[in-house]
Formats: structure tokens, C-alpha cells, sequence
């Protein structure tokens, strides 16, 4: 009798296996650390992939995305597979079709920092970076969004770094540097799934 044929190879199951056991991270992440019917941004949404699980895990009451898109570059050149910022914006607008025109999703092409700037104090209830990374660029956005989240909200993001070598050391240093003179604490940090969530205390 023929051994069963499996549609994909040994290496692509490994593959497959840790990208699943990746998501059920972020999704723990999401359901330890964020309020559910709630008001949300995305700071850095690049072709959206994990856009629709924020929306989707957190229930989403409105996800403002922001990102600079096109107006940064026609391309980003760092990425994998299909580079262009105008068809990742496109994919955005496709998957969320439904979501923008009942006004649950809305999109914003831009500086994330002059965005910030237009949204009333105390307005979100959680936001999510991952936009720049760099270290300056963050510390703005933490500055802005200890106004813009509310006392309650949650502050989170993606590339916790501790290592100092690492290029995207700069949102560690950020963080830690917010939070060590003010009434925040750290609720979520993990180096593995490289999450991270800070709120008031």
C-alpha cells in the first residue's frame, strides 16, 4: 500500500507549524493586553498584515490606520514580494472594504506624528506602533500618545529589542526611557514574540 501523499514537504510543515504558533502568540498578546469594543490605531500598517487580526481580536468599536503609504516612497525597497506602496495601500482598501464604508476602518495617509496631533486628548483606547522603529521617531510618538490614549488605554507595539546591536534597539530604549519617569508600567514585554504594552498606572 502507497504512503499517503502530503501536499506539502517536511520543511514547508515546520514552515507552516511555526508561523501558526507565532499567531496564537500575538493573538494571546492581544487578548491579555488590549480592551475589547474599543477605539484603536495601527501606527505603521505596511501591507496590513496583521491589521485585520487587531481589528478582528480587539472587536474594534473604530481602528484608525496610519501610515505614510505612497507618500514616503513609490517603493519599499526593504521588503519581500510586491515592493509597491501604492498596491499595499490598495490591499488595505480591498480587505477592509466593508469596514470603511460603515466607518469602522478609517484610513490615513500621512506622518503618523501630525496625525496624532489632530485626534482630541484622551481619545483611544489602545494604540499599536510599528511604524519607524528609530528611537527618536518612537519617543515622539509615546510623548503624543500619553495625551492622545486615554488614562485607562493602552500604549503597545511591535520590535521589543533589548539587545543593543540590534538595528531596532531603538524602541526599547525609547520605552524603558518613557516609562522610568512617569506613572507607567510595563504590562506585556516579551523578546520571543517581540510584543510589548505599557500603561498608566
Amino acid at each position: 500500500m502507497a504512503s499517503p501523499k502530503f501536499p506539502f514537504t517536511k520543511i514547508e510543515f515546520v514552515d507552516r507549524l511555526l508561523a501558526l504558533q507565532h499567531k496564537k502568540k500575538r493573538v494571546d498578546f492581544m487578548h491579555k493586553v488590549f480592551p475589547n469594543n474599543g477605539i484603536g490605531a495601527e501606527l505603521g500598517v505596511f501591507k496590513g498584515h496583521f491589521s485585520p487580526f487587531l481589528f478582528k481580536y480587539t472587536k474594534a468599536k473604530k481602528l484608525h490606520l496610519i501610515d505614510l503609504w505612497y507618500l514616503l516612497a513609490p517603493k519599499w525597497t526593504w521588503a519581500q514580494g510586491n515592493q509597491s506602496t501604492v498596491d499595499a495601500l490598495r490591499r488595505i482598501l480591498k480587505i477592509f472594504k466593508k469596514e470603511i464604508e460603515s466607518e469602522r476602518v478609517i484610513i490615513h495617509v500621512g506622518d503618523d506624528i501630525e496625525i496624532l496631533k489632530s485626534f482630541p486628548n484622551n481619545y483611544f483606547d489602545w494604540v499599536y506602533i510599528d511604524s519607524s522603529h528609530a528611537y527618536d521617531h518612537t519617543k515622539q510618538e509615546l510623548l503624543l500618545l500619553e495625551q492622545k490614549v486615554k488614562p485607562e488605554g493602552v500604549i503597545s507595539g511591535d520590535d521589543w529589542r533589548p539587545d543593543k546591536n540590534h538595528p531596532h534597539h531603538g524602541v526599547f530604549k525609547a520605552v524603558t526611557e518613557f516609562i522610568a519617569d512617569r506613572d507607567y508600567q510595563i504590562i506585556y514585554a516579551d523578546e520571543q514574540n517581540l510584543q510589548w504594552a505599557i500603561k498608566q498606572m
